[in-house]
């Protein structure tokens, strides 16, 4: 049985909505955290009552001193802000704050512990823009140039920020998203871009997202898979269906303009597409909204 076979199966028994999800957000800033902390609910939803989302909201050493003695207090604002009260009676909701020396090493302690499924990261769209990563693709993809060049042609707080994405997507063994943030709080207008043939497991994410009420999700097949392949056709043809029309095909006999991306909140894309994208010339990757990268679990 293909992927695509196996999504249709699940979506059609309803086993992917009624299998319980573990989701480990990580963040050290709180109004990303508080974000993503909604768009995990989004992704995440399930009827199962086992289901649980845990925050991992990194600080300094100084910030844990400080608040050691009103740590409680400051954990339950911190939830009662991040997931609305309905929300909190359907799924279990966990908070950890702490420093850290080694953040990936705990990102994946974390996660064998709460035993999530799903790890998203949170970071600002100034610390990881997807110009610094169209230069490091492009460096990246020439076989002439070292590691140790490439990562000369960057700034050191640039470096760092590549280094830990590499780590994080590279060393989990469970799916794996990272969210740029752009300072979107609402998830209305949904853009999905299919540019790698892997990258039809954004389908699951998709499907969840696109069944709440008051959501618009445009799908770019840029590479036609939905056209060509019976079985992803159904697939699109299944979750149109069950979603009421939510979920539009954009017509590539159009071009996509700026305006169109600027209206967008958020991009879901995977490893594959993204690293294709950004090294396009394509105009409107400058204007691209808050972004969800994700890499499935390589085992």
């Amino acid at each position: 049985m293909d992927f695509a076979d196996m999504l249709l199966n699940r979506f059609d028994g309803e086993a992917e909505m009624k299998k319980p999800n573990s989701a480990l957000v990580c963040f050290s800033n709180l109004e990303t955290g508080k974000t993503l902390g909604r768009l995990a609910i989004n992704i995440t939803r399930s009827r199962s009552e086992k289901s649980a989302i845990t925050l991992l909201y990194f600080i300094t050493k100084a910030e844990e001193i400080r608040l050691s003695e009103e740590m409680d207090e400051y954990k339950n604002k911190i939830i009662t802000d991040f997931i609305p009260a309905e929300e909190r009676e359907k799924i279990i909701v966990r908070l950890f704050i702490k420093s850290s020396d080694d953040y990936h090493k705990d990102i994946a302690k974390m996660a064998e512990e709460q035993k999530a499924n799903l790890i998203l990261l949170g970071i600002s769209n100034s610390d990881y823009n997807p110009e610094l990563i169209k230069k490091y693709s492009q460096l990246k993809n020439n076989p002439a140039n070292s590691e140790a060049f490439i990562l000369e042609q960057f700034s050191e707080r640039e470096v760092e920020a590549l280094k830990n994405i590499n780590i994080v997507f590279n060393r989990n063994a469970v799916s794996t998203g990272l969210f740029i943030d752009c300072a979107i709080t609402e998830f209305r207008k949904l853009f999905i871009p299919i540019l790698h043939k892997e990258d039809i497991h954004i389908f699951a994410y998709l499907y969840r997202i696109a069944l709440q009420e008051n959501v618009k999700i445009m799908i770019w097949d840029a590479i036609g898979i939905i056209g060509s392949d019976p079985k992803m056709q159904k697939l699109h043809q299944f979750i149109v269906k069950k979603t009421e029309g939510r979920v539009y095909l954009w017509n590539n006999n159009k071009k996509i303009s700026c305006d169109f991306i600027g209206e967008q909140d958020l991009m879901i894309i995977g490893t594959d597409g993204w690293s294709k994208l950004i090294c396009t010339p394509l105009e409107w990757t400058h204007c691209l909204p808050s972004t969800l990268i994700i890499k499935e679990r390589t085992n």
